[in-house]
């Protein structure tokens, strides 16, 4: 007995016994409820129709891990051993992308980078992830550059967003925080191609009205008085 409980302490003290797995894992979450930047109901029913093709997104390689990364220095990085991404970020950061952009641009036409060369896109949003961690200090940072392409491949917007937030308490306060920051992202895209496509669709310039006795028809710089 004294030889077998021997045996069982040196296998429990071992490094090549079982150990305990602390594992916790995180997502990165889409917008919060709340309603899409559009101003009237015929814009929302002209984006409606839109198809937006999402990519490439073009992500550093040190992000595409499992393992969460903190930035402790400019030229420092540190990788969690507990605390991991439940896919790989570049690919949460796409999915999440995509929904936000559906949602803002009131569309559920959307198509992933690559899609068919038959494939018709309206607009093709081209992303350049430069950062995208959080920082020792409690902040989370995202800089991005991106491209907003016509159905051609022609560019016809490009800018940059850089977003940061305050990493909130609680193990889930830097997925929120980074979050976040993506939401913003999507936001200012999402602005930019619903005022491209306002500026391309055609206005109807058509007005009726009538005052007193008299109906008054516009169209263009044409003017029509009618005496009824």
């Amino acid at each position: 007995m004294i030889v077998l409980s021997t045996c069982v302490l040196l296998t429990s003290c071992s490094p090549l016994a079982p150990q305990p797995d602390h594992s916790k894992f995180f997502i990165l979450t889409p917008l919060a409820d709340g309603p899409p930047p559009i101003s009237t109901p015929a814009a929302a029913t002209t984006n409606s129709s839109l198809i937006i093709g999402i990519g490439p997104i073009d992500f550093p390689d040190y992000l595409r891990r499992l393992e969460v990364v903190t930035r402790a220095s400019p030229n420092q990085l540190d990788l969690s051993a507990e605390k991991r991404w439940g896919e790989p970020l570049d690919k949460n950061f796409a999915r999440v992308f995509s929904e936000n952009i559906s949602r803002l641009l009131n569309t559920q036409q959307i198509e992933k980078y690559p899609w068919p060369l038959r494939t018709h896109i309206d607009y093709q949003i081209d992303v350049n992830v430069q950062r995208f961690e959080t920082t020792s200090d409690g902040q989370s940072q995202l800089t991005a550059r991106w491209v907003i392409k016509d159905g051609t491949g022609k560019d016809l917007y490009a800018s940059e967003t850089s977003a940061s937030a305050q990493v909130g308490p609680g193990e889930t306060g830097a997925s929120a925080a980074l979050s976040s920051n993506l939401a913003t992202l999507s936001r200012e895209v999402a602005d930019r191609v619903t005022e491209l496509h306002r500026r391309q669709t055609p206005v109807n310039t058509t007005d009726s009205f009538r005052s007193g006795d008299h109906s008054v028809r516009c169209c263009g710089s044409y003017l029509a008085l009618i005496h009824f």
